[in-house]
């Protein structure tokens, strides 16, 4: 009898566990930015973080580029961008329905390369 209690109270911890981690890896994965909606016409293209909560973003509205500013409280318009000044070489050999292994490890290697650049 006691056995059973035993056995049970494990599994609940381990299953505490389980939700707990799940819950950081959720948070983790939302604020790395590694899954983004898809869209058609538009589409973030890359992110440069300038400072906290201030970001230059490329972005692509329908077909033409521009470039902003994100704050945590406003977007500005910076500029338009024509293709020819853009590097989109990367962008293109991403796959458009990537997998989840493919998500996490593309995940994982961003992360090595910022600690070993520590």
């Amino acid at each position: 009898m006691a056995n059973n209690i035993l056995q049970l109270l494990g599994m609940v911890v381990v299953f505490i566990l389980i939700l707990a981690a799940t819950y950081y890896v959720t948070k983790w994965i939302a604020r790395s930015g590694a899954i983004q909606p898809s869209s058609k016409n538009i589409k973030v293209i890359e992110t440069f973080k300038i400072a906290p909560n201030k970001y230059i973003q490329i972005i692509r509205l329908g077909s033409r580029y521009y470039s902003i500013g994100v704050t945590k409280e406003h977007i500005t318009f910076l500029s338009a961008l024509d293709e020819e000044q853009l590097n989109l070489q990367e962008l293109d050999a991403a796959l458009p329905n990537a997998t989840f292994v493919d998500v996490m490890s593309k995940v994982a290697s961003r992360i090595k390369k910022k600690e070993e650049k520590k």
